[in-house]
């Protein structure tokens, strides 16, 4: 989305005309339809103007489309059963993005896989429901509901569920998480799904 199709999109979202735009922004009506038209360019000092008419920060009219705010619904979230290990996930955040957040559901006796795995970045896990073993070298750590923990990926870890339920656990990760879940996913010969 343009420059000037955001301005458009704030104004006419808050009710403004253009006339009131204008007045409040000390900008003519024909240069503010120029510039929603994308047939101007507005100075800094302008474009501060016109924010302030709106009542929004200079930053909300720059951001891309990409960069805004993205919902995941309960109902669209997309899942994958990963292995025959008992572990399922749900993604909470938007695709491409640096920082992941998941929800993983661990069958009991399930776990993150067979052998310690390695990635970039961190990840900070609650216990939301269950009792879950942790295990980073030779550290091992169980938490239960309302627990959590902040570790670096490049550690070899596993995570497991070693209580009689079932275990969820939300997780928020800056690493290659939600890519090392996909492969698994196409090792498993499991489809994603949307649940």
């Amino acid at each position: 989305m343009s420059l000037g199709s955001r301005i458009r999109q704030t104004r006419t979202q808050k009710g403004i005309t253009l006339q009131e735009l204008s007045e409040r922004s000390g900008l003519s009506k024909g240069f503010i339809c120029q510039l929603e038209n994308d047939k101007a360019s507005p100075s800094l000092q302008a474009l501060d103007r016109i924010s302030a008419a709106l009542g929004v920060p200079v930053a909300l009219l720059l951001i891309s489309h990409g960069e805004r705010a993205y919902v995941v619904r309960a109902e669209e979230r997309q899942g994958y059963s990963v292995g025959s290990e008992g572990l399922s996930v749900q993604l909470l955040s938007a695709p491409g993005r640096n920082l992941k957040m998941l929800l993983m559901e661990l069958a009991p006796g399930a776990s993150t896989g067979g052998d310690n795995h390695v990635h970039e970045g961190e990840e900070c896990h609650l216990v939301l429901q269950g009792s879950v073993r942790y295990r980073q070298g030779d550290e091992e750590l169980i938490l239960r509901e309302g627990d959590s923990l902040h570790w670096n990926g490049y550690i070899p870890h596993r995570v497991e569920n070693c209580g009689c339920g079932p275990a969820r656990i939300l997780c928020v990760t800056t690493g290659a998480m939600e890519h090392m879940l996909e492969s698994e996913c196409e090792d498993s010969d499991d489809e994603p799904a949307n649940r």
